[in-house]
């Protein structure tokens, strides 16, 4: 049975569908909280139908830190797109819409928590001796991945026009050995043993959020545009969004997942087994 709440969800997603054609304010200028806030009750409740458990009821202090932690994160592709101007706002007073950054991380991982819980891709998953290597080597390659991760997040600063699709790779670059060197979830680490399916089920989250966020961006009043360079942009698009870019979203998901892995045991003990597998 669905949580009380979803209906609340189903309402706010209806509500926001509705207005994208009637456009009534201060409504239409909320697009963002109401329809994604929507989105984001509904999947929980899907996964508390499925395992008896969620995000909101069994871990709620958590899902309030991953909203609020959701502004910071974002802040760090609005500090990219300074240097490389990739996107621009419409009809946005950005100091009020900080509240919709709140709904980045949440869309992301409840979906992820989703596939969790149906155990998507599990069948690729395999189980693997991992035989002791040499740690010093071990750690010589971690750190240096760690550099190389470093120097792909400043690439988009230091050259904006070459270093764009660093934009959404150079964090994944250097969250998941970061993560891996001070014990925290690691994507590749657990893809290492045979936990093949977590990177689908990532990837999957960030491919479901991409089309969602792109379609309700299409018929909002407050929006984003892209203002990629022609090399970027080829005419063949789905909503605002050139095909190539959906790519964006598979590291994107990924950031989201090492992001939330890295600073949630700072304040959290024990493991989320919804999203921390």
């Amino acid at each position: 049975m669905l949580k009380n709440y979803s209906y609340l969800g189903i309402f706010l997603i209806v509500f926001a569908e509705i207005n994208f054609i009637f456009i009534i304010q201060p409504f239409a200028m909320w697009y963002i909280p109401i329809v994604w806030y929507g989105y984001i009750l509904l999947i929980d409740s899907f996964v508390y139908k499925k395992n008896k458990s969620s995000l909101i009821t069994k871990y709620p202090k958590e899902f309030i830190f991953l909203c609020l932690l959701s502004i910071p994160f974002w802040m760090i592709f609005e500090l990219y797109n300074v240097y490389t101007m990739s996107w621009i706002y419409i009809n946005y007073i950005w100091y009020l819409h900080l509240f919709d950054f709140t709904t980045i991380m949440p869309a992301i991982l409840e979906t992820f928590s989703l596939l969790n819980v149906y155990k998507i891709g599990e069948r690729f998953d395999v189980k693997k001796h991992i035989k002791n290597s040499n740690k010093d080597k071990k750690k010589l390659i971690i750190y240096v991945l760690i550099l190389i991760g470093i120097l792909a997040s400043l690439f988009p600063i230091i050259n904006p026009e070459i270093g764009l699709p660093f934009i959404w790779i150079g964090l994944f670059l250097l969250l998941d050995p970061l993560n891996y060197i001070i014990k925290r979830p690691s994507i590749l680490q657990k893809v290492s043993i045979g936990k093949k399916s977590i990177m689908l089920r990532i990837w999957l989250s960030g491919i479901i959020m991409g089309f969602f966020w792109e379609f309700w961006n299409y018929q909002a009043y407050p929006k984003w545009y892209y203002t990629l360079p022609l090399f970027y942009m080829p005419q063949f698009k789905l909503f605002e969004m050139p095909l190539t870019g959906y790519l964006g979203y598979l590291p994107f998901a990924a950031e989201v997942f090492l992001f939330f892995a890295l600073f949630r045991s700072f304040i959290f003990k024990g493991k989320n087994d919804l999203i921390m597998m």
